[in-house]
């Protein structure tokens, strides 16, 4: 499968994992970790984006494991997956790949972050 067919994903959120977490501990209760999150994301960024400039290649997929992680935890499932790519360096193309997937991680976070937080707001 092409890098474009996976980062054209359209599940934004986990749906599965959010509806756990909002019947365990209400949708507010969540409301503070996705807060950490948008506040840590963007040095998560600058760290991942340096680090492959840099051609730090072991680096930069130890930063998308980084993401992949915080992502998953909150039900960002977009996000997480697209970490998940950089963090795996055996893929053939991703050297090639990894540039469009950290513009997609720069240009789409804000909205998928959005939409969580009007996710949460309905719980």
């Amino acid at each position: 499968m092409s890098v474009d067919s996976h980062l054209e994903l359209d599940q934004v959120l986990e749906l599965d994992i959010l509806e756990q977490y909002t019947q365990a501990i209400g949708g507010q209760a969540l409301m503070g970790s996705v807060d950490l999150f948008a506040q840590q994301f963007p040095q998560y960024l600058a760290e991942l984006t340096s680090a492959f400039d840099e051609k730090d290649y072991k680096l930069t997929a130890e930063h998308g494991h980084k993401m992949k992680g915080a992502a998953g935890a909150i039900g960002l499932a977009r996000l997480s997956q697209w970490a998940q790519m950089l963090q795996n360096r055996d893929n053939e193309q991703w050297l090639e790949e990894a540039p469009q997937i950290i513009d997609y991680l720069s240009t789409q976070y804000t909205g998928d972050i959005d939409k969580l937080r009007d996710y949460l707001s309905s719980c």
